[in-house]
């Protein structure tokens, strides 16, 4: 059965990410109303892979709030991380810190696209829990230049 919870690598450690219900209503209000499924849609459009690096090929109509948001969501949901063989607690402050300094502005715009296209791949399609295939990407699921093969 497919989890809609994603572990990735982000900021200082790996990060565990997952938009509750809650999560997903108040994603779409702080967005102005917009689905999640037009955001992950938007995200996907531009979004493609270089080996293991996000690339932005053009044609998303994806907006910064919705990237910033959807990851800051995804960490609350989450809630906990592994950093340098730690586990920590990751609430509200900590995913807006977490946010503010490794997102756009801090970071290309591209690094958290792929993060936030990840997260909400996770909450609409799921993530398999089986061994990935080995040109899986870290969520376990097709890169969105693979979505539509």
């Amino acid at each position: 059965m497919p989890d809609t919870a994603v572990d990735l690598d982000f900021a200082d450690g790996r990060y565990r990410f997952w938009l509750a219900l809650p999560h997903v209503v108040e994603l779409e209000r702080k967005c102005g109303g917009k689905s999640v499924f037009a955001m992950y849609d938007a995200m996907g459009a531009g979004l493609g892979m270089a080996g293991e690096a996000p690339i932005y090929m053009g044609g998303s109509t994806a907006m910064v709030t919705d990237i910033r948001e959807t990851i800051r969501l995804g960490l609350i949901g989450g809630g906990s991380a592994l950093v340098d063989g730690s586990e920590i607690e990751v609430g509200p402050n900590r995913a807006r810190d977490l946010v503010d300094t490794y997102t756009f502005p801090a970071r290309p715009l591209t690094e958290g696209l792929h993060v936030a296209w990840s997260i909400l791949h996770a909450a609409i399609v799921g993530i398999d829990l089986k061994k990935k295939a080995p040109d899986a990407d870290e969520t376990g699921s097709p890169s969105p230049s693979e979505k539509d093969s």
